[in-house]
């Protein structure tokens, strides 16, 4: 973690963060009596910023697709397995940044085992506002509290990409690679601060245990920011190692769900898992076989070469659950936590929207909390009952993630703006932090 004079970024950000928290909160009454009036703001030139950030090829072409212009700015990427790519991001800050970056040209050079790999200038082709840290901390309170955020305060910085993409070696060994960047902007020519990345193989990806169940945890929830398909084996096989534990817990058929997704999400890594599951003892090797199968993969020739007795054994089981069946039965409280795996894995907005769509059981929820306050509970799970605490869950984890996880907070974004969103589910998501029914001790 980075430290300024030995205070730690994140501490400092929450500082800032609740710093001007207060500001806003003291200041609301003002603001409205005052109709939000504020002194002009100084003129700031637009320039590039000299850093750059590396992005996976999925934020720009699987999240972006479901965001509206103000986004939260993207995790810098520092370590790529092969056959996975990369584009350049280039900031931009001041006045008009976003006629100047539609204007720049941004070339990169990437070298990388010996080898160079030119791009020569070309415009961005993707452009988004970013937020500010905590901005949307920000601007959930000043919505409860009544008041319109400024609009200069939501945005102080623009990011255009690449329309190049650099991609591993499919057979690349360990190794940094360098990216060197140039703009080409109203303001002339430069050179920006050049960066690195690290190669990983397979074969050490693989070699890199999971520890315990924390690792475990941080690494399926977050692995979109940092995909590391070298590290599903070891993730598999700490699984299976701690069996009677994740079993207990109902969590076996959730981490199942986070494999498959993330597998179905990467052919090249996905075909060296199945390369490697062949060797595994036996539970492995059927786990493994089991969520290809899932992830659409072709397992036919890895389960040939089993014997007669593991091909019957492996033949015997169960298909992995459909997270997006909606089917009010006792299984979809399981759906929602597989739902949010699948997005842990992938980062893709469909299990989000679909967690939302539970929003619209609002009507099943009043019923089941009349129904919990008579002297005679109901003894039966009714599809309107499990619909009622679905809505509850869905509604308290949704506004969880929005809290914790800023891709999440863009989407509930863009789901609040789409016109696809029904008006019922979108009054939903604009509640998620006063609504009582989302608190996990009421909900549950």
């Amino acid at each position: 973690m980075k430290t300024i004079r030995g205070v730690s970024m994140t501490s400092m950000r929450r500082q800032i963060v609740i710093g001007a928290l207060a500001v806003v909160t003291s200041a609301a009454p003002s603001l409205q009596a005052q109709d939000a009036t504020y002194p002009p703001q100084k003129p700031s030139p637009p320039k590039i910023a000299s850093q750059i950030v590396l992005m996976t090829e999925s934020v720009v072409q699987i999240q972006w697709a479901h965001m509206l212009s103000l986004v939260n700015a993207p995790q810098n990427v520092s370590l790529l397995n092969p056959g996975q790519c990369i584009r350049v991001g280039v900031y931009s800050t001041g006045d008009d940044r976003d006629d100047f970056l539609k204007n720049t040209k941004v070339s990169f050079q990437v070298e990388f085992a010996g080898h160079k790999y030119n791009y020569p200038f070309a415009a961005l082709s993707e452009f988004k506002q970013i937020k500010p840290e905590g901005g949307d901390f920000v601007s959930t309170a000043l919505g409860v509290a009544g008041v319109e955020e400024p609009a200069r305060i939501k945005t102080m910085a623009s990011l255009g990409t690449s329309a190049g993409h650099w991609c591993a070696p499919v057979d690349a060994t360990d190794g940094t690679a360098s990216v060197e960047t140039e703009v080409e902007s109203p303001s002339g020519h430069q050179a920006l601060n050049p960066s690195k990345i690290q190669i990983e193989s397979f074969e050490s990806g693989s070699k890199k245990s999971i520890k315990d169940v924390e690792e475990l945890g941080a690494f399926s929830q977050t692995y979109y920011r940092q995909p590391n398909p070298a590290r599903l084996l070891p993730a598999l096989q700490f699984l299976v190692s701690n069996e009677a534990r994740f079993s207990s817990e109902g969590q076996a058929e959730i981490f199942a769900a986070f494999l498959s997704a993330a597998l179905s999400s990467d052919p090249i890594g996905a075909q060296d898992f199945r390369t490697r599951i062949g060797a595994q003892p036996p539970v492995t090797r059927a786990l493994g076989l089991l969520v290809l199968r899932s992830a659409g993969y072709d397992i036919s020739s890895a389960l040939n070469a089993l014997s007669p007795e593991e091909q019957q054994k492996f033949l015997r089981l169960s298909a992995l659950q459909d997270p997006f069946d909606l089917t009010p039965t006792r299984e979809l409280f399981q759906h929602l936590d597989m739902l949010w795996a699948v997005f842990g894995a992938t980062g893709q907005f469909k299990p989000v929207k679909t967690i939302a769509s539970a929003l619209s059981w609002r009507g099943d929820y009043e019923d089941f909390d009349k129904l919990r306050k008579t002297p005679n509970h109901p003894s039966d799970l009714t599809p309107s009952i499990v619909r009622g605490v679905v809505y509850s869950a869905a509604g308290w984890s949704l506004y969880s993630f929005q809290r914790k996880d800023p891709l999440v907070a863009d989407y509930i974004d863009y789901l609040r703006a789409s016109p696809d969103t029904p008006e019922a589910v979108k009054a939903e998501l604009g509640g998620l932090s006063t609504n009582p029914a989302f608190n996990r001790a009421s909900g549950q």
